[in-house]
């Protein structure tokens, strides 16, 4: 007996309710319910509409190529798909929002941002997983980056979106990813950025930065001899605090945690003992550098982005 080729439940249930249509107006063709025949007209249209999701097209100003590494998702049927594109920045202001997937940002200079995504799919087959891969679409209208997909019936099936975004030095943005890290390097301005499943890293980064995470923890390179801009906090409910700050580095520091220790590898003036939280300046002081955690220690030593954890 020649092998049946695998089928999803969903497609079981599909071809059941298919073939019940089909019955249904071989009857209707046959006898006195013939006046109802426009509904199989209608069906069989919606079936190519069906059809041609399935077959959806990366759009013309988007490139794509094939991820270096493609692997099974947790013993599942795994698509991997490289997009690329350009786009304007209206203002000056940047939004990236995800559910699945990191964040990387990265300053240039260059007035537009230059946008690579690295598309995840994943289901029981693959097919299912090409069909799903097909479906995710990127919009990045107004400088606003998002992607979505149609929901799916059945929890096995998922898919992810990687963003790096090379963008201008200068600029306001809000980033939000839900399972996934956030990662900022040498970009200046308006910065808000939040998760709940990932850590946060930040190198080079000045202005008004704000954000936290959940589930992460956060690195944390300054650079230079001062924080230029409004100042700088970031939060971790679980997770650790690495910072690393120059020698010579000027600002008013605030640290403190929950259930953790404060370690600090060089010398500083406080008043009273350090338990759990510290707040004193540094150098000749400056605007506020701020990193919290509820659950975990803070490490703050000597260094810089380029020297790793420390001098």
């Amino acid at each position: 007996m020649p092998n049946q080729p695998y089928l999803s439940q969903g497609d079981r249930a599909m071809r059941r309710f298919v073939l019940f249509v089909l019955a249904f107006c071989a009857i209707v063709g046959l006898g006195a319910l013939a006046p109802r025949q426009p509904f199989c007209s209608r069906f069989a249209r919606s079936m190519h509409v069906v059809r041609s999701v399935r077959a959806a097209q990366v759009p013309s100003n988007w490139s794509t190529g094939e991820c270096q590494e493609n692997h099974h998702n947790w013993g599942q049927a795994h698509v991997c798909q490289m997009r690329r594109t350009n786009f304007a920045l209206p203002g000056g202001r940047l939004s990236v929002e995800t559910e699945n997937g990191g964040i990387q940002v990265t300053g240039e200079d260059r007035s537009d941002v230059a946008l690579e995504a690295r598309v995840q799919a994943w289901g029981p087959s693959d097919s299912d997983a090409k069909n799903l891969l097909n479906q995710v679409v990127i919009e990045t209208a107004n400088g606003e980056v998002r992607d979505h997909a149609p929901k799916r019936q059945f929890s096995r099936e998922g898919y992810a979106v990687e963003y790096h975004l090379r963008v201008p030095r200068h600029l306001a943005a809000d980033l939000h990813t839900v399972n996934g890290g956030v990662d900022l390097s040498q970009i200046e301005g308006a910065i808000r950025f939040a998760t709940t499943n990932g850590g946060d890293s930040l190198s080079r980064v000045e202005g008004d930065v704000q954000g936290h995470t959940t589930n992460g923890g956060l690195d944390i390179a300054l650079a230079g001899d001062t924080w230029h801009g409004e100042g700088l906090r970031a939060e971790t409910m679980n997770g650790g605090v690495d910072m690393r700050i120059p020698s010579g580095y000027s600002a008013h520091l605030e640290t403190g945690t929950v259930n953790g220790g404060i370690s600090v590898d060089f010398p500083i003036t406080v008043q009273g003992e350090i338990k759990n939280h510290l707040a004193t300046d540094i150098g000749h002081g400056g605007p506020t550098v701020h990193v919290q955690t509820v659950n975990g220690g803070v490490s703050i030593t000597r260094g810089g982005p380029d020297s790793g954890s420390g001098e």
